[in-house]
This record gives structure tokens, sequence and C-alpha cells, in this order.
């Protein structure tokens, strides 16, 4: 497994990527030291790998509630299973081309790759609750955290970030005056992002505002003047949520969804889509496109074409 990771980096993948496979790498590696299995690559087969898969798809974990010191079960999906069989069959060809293995241990093991989720946004109600409790934090003395949540918002919502390219950005990579900003995406390609005037105008009151307190030239801090880690995004918006009452499913990355739902509605244009993402493929946008058309086709059937109505039944 070190080996492997070692790979991954000389190939120049992203630290996005390298942290994706060594913590499913590293749960099997857990899993395999608890059930006393040595650590030598030759002694897996496909019945260990299978029960491990199997043990993914069925496991529940403990996780701690947001603000009230709890914790709720969370039931795995047999979808869970996916990522890590993944994970297994690169390690497995990487081991076969290193010379490690003769054959993958996984060859007799037929996983079907699970449907893709539909995508999801956020409604506009509940994108209005989260931005009222920043203008809420501003006027009664958390103007520090209310003036940054609000352009971290806006910003995130305006542009489609990632939450890696959002935590990031540092203070040159912005251009207020042509309303842009420099990401560094996936597979560390450098982009460029649009922002509106109105997402503009947030900004340059959260760049006067991090003055006071900034000790790092990155764009988003906390209060005591750090960067923000992606952990301690994916945290405060969870704390968002929970203040705004917004209690559906989905974090920070639906933000991403509703912003390309959103950018879709207005260009009608999938490949626009896709450079506005900054997608390699235009297949990811497309799943866009079909989110759209399912939402247009419910409107549709509210709006005269239900074929119980047009039958005149009922």
């Amino acid at each position: 497994m070190e080996g492997f990771i070692f790979s991954l980096r000389a190939e120049g993948k992203s630290n996005g990527t390298i942290t994706y496979y060594s913590c499913l790498l590293n749960t099997f590696l857990l899993y395999a030291h608890n059930q006393g299995w040595t650590d030598s690559i030759k002694s897996l087969d496909s019945n260990r790998l299978r029960e491990f898969l199997i043990w993914t798809a069925t496991r529940t974990s403990e996780l701690k509630v947001c603000n009230h010191g709890g914790k709720t079960i969370k039931k795995a999906k047999p979808s869970t299973a996916w990522p890590y069989y993944r994970a297994l069959r690169r390690l497995a060809n990487w081991a076969i081309e290193e010379g490690y293995l003769e054959a993958s241990p996984l060859a007799t093991i037929h996983f079907k790759q699970p449907p893709t989720p539909p995508v999801e946004s956020y409604a506009i109600d509940e994108l209005k609750r989260l931005l009222a409790v920043c203008e809420m934090d501003i006027k009664t003395g958390a103007r520090f955290t209310g003036i940054r949540n609000k352009a971290m918002l806006l910003l995130f919502i305006d542009s489609g970030l990632r939450r890696a390219e959002l935590a990031n950005l540092k203070i040159n990579d912005l251009d207020l005056e042509n309303r842009r900003v420099r990401v560094l995406g996936k597979g560390n390609k450098i982009g460029i992002a649009p922002f509106s005037s109105k997402t503009a105008k947030s900004l340059w009151a959260w760049l006067i505002e991090r003055k006071t307190r900034a000790k790092t030239d990155y764009v988003w801090i906390t209060e005591e003047g750090n960067a923000f880690s992606i952990e301690g995004l994916v945290s405060w918006f969870s704390r968002l949520k929970a203040r705004a009452g917004v209690n559906g499913p989905g974090g920070m990355h639906r933000l991403r969804h509703t912003a390309a739902l959103q950018y879709l509605r207005g260009a009608k244009d999938s490949f626009l889509l896709q450079l506005f993402l900054r997608h390699e493929s235009l297949e990811m946008s497309r799943r866009y496109t079909r989110g759209l058309k399912a939402e247009e086709a419910i409107e549709a059937h509210r709006n005269g074409a239900s074929p119980v109505e047009g039958l005149g039944l009922g």
C-alpha cells in the first residue's frame, strides 16, 4: 500500500486523489489487522476480499451530532462498498504491474457499479435561511463571522467551487475588478471561475474585515486568524445548516449542485456548463442536464400535462 501511494505521487496525482485512496485502503488495512491476517499481499484471496466488501456494505457506525453532543447511528448501504472495491482493484492492478502478484484476487468478484444518484439542489427557501443567519450575525455582534459566512456562501454558490478549491483560495487568486477567481482544481489544474457584482461586493466587505485578524494570505480564516481546512469548512457548513433549520440531506457539495442547475437554467447549454464547472468530460455535465429535465418533467405535469386531467378522468 505504501508503494502504491508513492506511485500515485510519482504520477503527479493530486493530493485529493491520494487522500481518497489512502483513506479507503487504510480502512481495509485496519480491518485486515483486526482479523489477524498476515501483511503479505500474496495471502489475499477472493474470499477474504469478499468478506471485507460485505462488511463495508453492512456495517454501522456512530457519528457525533453537531451542537447537541449526542450521537447518531449511520447504517451502510450496498453501494457503500463500491469505492472500496475500486480502490482494491487499482491496488491489485498496480501490484501485478510491479510484479508483486501474478493475478488479481478480485478477478472472480463481479461488482456492478451502482447507479449515479440524481443531482439535487438546495431550495431557494433553504438558501435564504442560510443567508438570513449571516445577516443576523452581522447585526447582533458577530460581524466578523457574519460577513465571512455570507461572502463564502455567495462565492460558493455563484462560482460552483469545490470544497478544496474554496479552502485553498489565496488573496492573489481573487480579481474583484474582473469578477473572477483563479482556482487549483482536480489534477492540480488551474481554472478560472466567474462571480457576480453582488458577490464581489460581499467579498470586498470580507477582505476589509479580515485584515484585523489575518495571520495568513488564505482568503478564508477562522476567528483566530488561521486558514480554514477542508474539514473545518465541512464542520462550519453543518453548524450553519443547523442554525438555519435546514434539516434536509446534503452538505457543502450540494451547493455546487445548486450552482450547476441554476447556471444551466440560465445558459441552457451543457457545453458551457462543462466549462463553468471545469469538468473533464461532457458526460459529467450531462448529469445536471438530466436532473434539470427531470424537474421540467414534473413541472410540466403540474401545468397541464397530467394524463388523468388530460383524459378527463377522476
